[in-house]
């Protein structure tokens, strides 16, 4: 949709914008090979997306290498902004870190008990929001009573239930992900998530709409399809006549509106400096900020240019099962600004010195 915006304009500096895809698959070495094929054969201008926040870390070194920018739309480990920041990287998605802050003092809060298990995804994602969640949980008042480490294809969630239940927690903090939540949570009873505090740190619209009956507990999100904020509705309206015709997500998430605000970024970027080098739109982008108008948000956003980690609102949101109308299931709780939610290591984080880079100026 943001190509497509800029192309009947005429393209970017007189330029056509052309999306070439490529699967980089979840295996790291193979997401390395297929980033320098689309560098050194196909000769791409710039990489962008990545879900898995391992895959997104593999590619970005390699682009870091090539001096090429590589804008991270989705991926969400903490760790993409502090030990794996790179010079020629920008993250546009939240990070669990900033999702646990939000959700964990919101449960501590609940809670005159305030012992904490983790249930934590075998992989960087999952061990990186982790680790960050410990800090979170101290920092609040709480103990970290023990943790469960589950494999990345989880063949047996009620074994880790147990696990879970065993530790008498009174929160639980999750960072499961995609289809390993519906498994995980399709097996808890409802009334578990009252007699405890469950958050988990992020869920994607993807991953909800299509398992509508499955309970959730407490999780956060950067955007909703429903939200009241000016340009909103315009924004769900133009997407569902572009995809009108699929009938797998009717309405857009939090990872469409995530991709499609870093690519306007990006484009905006070359628009404003009339240049694709490199270096001269990392320059741009270190010091980008957008209106909570532009990001249809409740807050402004900032780029952050010490970690290249965009800050910017977090919502609170549950999820009420409505298996007949599933767009109407999740519900906003609240949202905090950027400041309350900021991951403090991101001010330590270490970028390669600009000068260090090769130019890359297709």
């Amino acid at each position: 949709m943001a190509v497509e915006e800029f192309n009947v304009r005429g393209g970017v500096l007189g330029r056509e914008v052309v999306l070439v895809a490529r699967d980089p698959t979840l295996d790291k070495a193979r997401a390395a090979q297929v980033a320098q094929q689309l560098i050194t054969e196909s000769k791409v201008g710039f990489l962008l997306g990545a879900i898995d926040s391992g895959v997104a870390a593999s590619i970005s070194a390699v682009c870091q290498q090539y001096g090429v920018l590589f804008i991270n739309t989705n991926s969400s480990a903490p760790s993409e902004s502090v030990e794996n920041a790179h010079r020629s990287k920008f993250s546009f998605d939240a990070n669990g870190a900033n999702f646990n802050r939000a959700l964990l003092q919101y449960a501590l809060a609940q809670r005159p008990g305030k012992r904490v298990v983790l249930l934590t995804e075998d992989n960087d994602w999952g061990r990186s929001n982790a680790a960050a969640s410990r800090a979170i949980v101290a920092e609040y008042g709480g103990s970290v009573v023990g943790e469960v480490m589950v494999p990345v294809a989880l063949p047996d969630p009620a074994g880790a239930l147990r696990q879970v239940a065993a530790m008498g927690a009174e929160v639980v903090a999750v960072n499961v992900s995609g289809s390993n939540q519906i498994r995980l949570f399709a097996q808890v009873d409802p009334a578990v998530f009252e007699a405890q505090s469950w958050v988990v740190g992020e869920v994607d619209w993807e991953e909800l709409y299509p398992a509508p009956g499955t309970p959730r507990p407490l999780y956060g999100t950067t955007w909703a399809w429903n939200l009241d904020t000016p340009g909103t509705a315009q924004f769900v309206a133009r997407y569902r006549a572009r995809y009108r015709h699929t009938q797998r997500l009717p309405y857009p998430g939090d990872v469409t509106h995530a991709a499609y605000l870093a690519t306007k970024a990006l484009l905006t970027a070359m628009e404003r400096t009339g240049s694709t080098d490199s270096h001269v739109l990392i320059r741009a982008l270190e010091g980008m900020r957008w209106s909570a108008r532009e990001r249809m948000q409740h807050d402004d956003a900032f780029m952050d240019p010490q970690s290249h980690h965009l800050q910017q609102t977090i919502y609170i949101a549950t999820w009420k099962p409505r298996p007949d109308r599933p767009e109407l299931s999740q519900v906003i709780l609240g949202h905090l600004p950027p400041a309350q939610v900021r991951y403090a290591p991101e001010g330590k984080t270490q970028l390669e010195p600009l000068a260090s880079m090769p130019h890359y100026a297709p």
